[in-house]
């Protein structure tokens, strides 16, 4: 059977738009809401922001343990089905977190169990499992679906600041949690509804799907495996950090808390910014270089914001916000560039466990650095983003792999 023709048979409709707006749920209800959270979860429990950052980072440490586990699930199960589980544990979190209001459940136990479960459904729910399954749908216009996707969820920081930072101070942390975990109860059930209608990937078992282990993979993998996962330690490190900290460190800047919310939540439009750039032009250019232009967007951003003027502060949560619009789609896309369908899930799942320890650590070691320095934070920050940059550009050096990305098809 001819490449073309095998590939012809592995692509299906694509549930790309669902997939799109379940990001925007998973990394709002999942991760962004606790720039707002964290405030009133310190207050309840009478102890600091940057104590509640420590345990929520602490509890992430789990979606680390577990990636590699998920993309093996990823492949062996559907991608669609890690998703929808991971939205349904994502519920059970926040309905627990809410129940901190409650006298008897208002300790830091209740609290980090919450946070454990948040952690896992983040881990089964955000860009990995949804490019897996735009991979398993139809590999080859994964760049274009992947573009599509992390499209939407480039608003999620800004619906998620916008809506409850009001949505908390008038309603409650209880009632907050109760809006945030029905969304992401809804979302599990509506991607069971395309699982049963629509997921058809290739047909194997467990016992036969393509063994994937160290020992066998060429020396351009293991380079490549290893670049791309140091590379998204430093920037999920750096984006977790600042993420949930630009609020507080607009106010120290500018002591105004409504500009603080303004100027963070300027990151996100741009983000879609960006991916419309990348779905426009990207699909031209070698994703390598598409990942390199805009890595190098981001130390620039920080770079301006050192300058601590109102519009040069604009301008760089314009940067930074397209800098990492494009660099989701290129960091998706490179992966199956050097390897195929039948086991992204799991080179994802390697892939992604250092950047998710960088995204668990963010937070709290951000936290430590603002509240020491905010010309130290950003500093800290600038060097990360180099770091990540020099990295991503290695990969110019290694040739793809997978011949799906590498043979024209007729």
């Amino acid at each position: 059977m001819s490449l073309s023709q095998n590939a012809t048979i592995r692509a299906h409709k694509v549930p790309v738009h669902m997939l799109g707006m379940s990001q925007i749920v998973a990394y709002g209800a999942l991760f962004y809401a606790f720039a707002p959270l964290k405030t009133h979860i310190a207050t309840l429990l009478d102890t600091s922001e940057a104590v509640v950052m420590t345990i929520l980072s602490l509890a992430i440490v789990t979606q680390a343990l577990l990636t590699p586990l998920v993309g093996s699930w990823a492949d062996r199960f559907g991608a669609l089905n890690v998703l929808k589980l991971g939205f349904l544990l994502g519920a059970c979190g926040f309905f627990g977190l809410g129940a901190l209001e409650y006298t008897f459940l208002t300790s830091f136990y209740w609290l980090g169990f919450c946070f454990v479960l948040i952690g896992i459904g983040l881990a089964m729910s955000t860009y990995e499992v949804a490019f897996s399954a735009a991979v398993q749908f139809d590999e080859i216009n994964s760049r274009k679906n992947i573009s599509i996707i992390s499209f939407y969820g480039g608003v999620a920081s800004t619906l998620t600041w916008i809506s409850i930072y009001p949505l908390i101070s008038v309603m409650g942390l209880l009632y907050a949690c109760l809006v945030l975990a029905f969304i992401l109860l809804g979302f599990s059930w509506l991607i069971s509804t395309y699982k049963h209608e629509r997921y058809a990937p290739a047909k194997q078992d467990h016992a036969k799907a393509k063994p994937f282990r160290w020992g066998l993979l060429s020396t351009a993998e293991k380079r490549a495996i290893f670049i791309l996962a140091s590379a998204g330690g430093f920037e999920y490190f750096l984006f977790s950090a600042t993420t949930l900290l630009w609020v507080n460190w607009f106010q120290l800047q500018f002591e105004n808390a409504f500009l603080a919310v303004i100027l963070a939540s300027i990151y996100g439009p741009f983000q879609v910014i960006g991916r419309l750039v990348e779905m426009k032009f990207g699909h031209h250019i070698d994703a390598r270089i598409t990942g390199l232009i805009a890595g190098l967007l981001i130390p620039l951003s920080l770079i301006a914001l050192l300058a601590g003027t109102l519009p040069l502060a604009i301008v760089a949560m314009a940067l930074f916000g397209m800098g990492h619009g494009i660099l989701t789609v290129s960091f998706g896309f490179v992966t199956n560039l050097y390897f195929g369908a039948d086991v992204y899930g799991r080179a994802k799942g390697w892939i992604g466990m250092p950047r998710v320890v960088g995204l668990a650590i963010g937070p709290s070691i951000g936290g430590f650095l603002l509240a020491f320095s905010e010309h130290v934070f950003i500093s800290v920050m600038i060097m990360f983003a180099i770091a990540s940059a020099l990295l991503f550009a290695s990969l110019m050096l290694i040739k793809p792999t997978n011949p799906v990305h590498i043979t024209p098809l007729h």
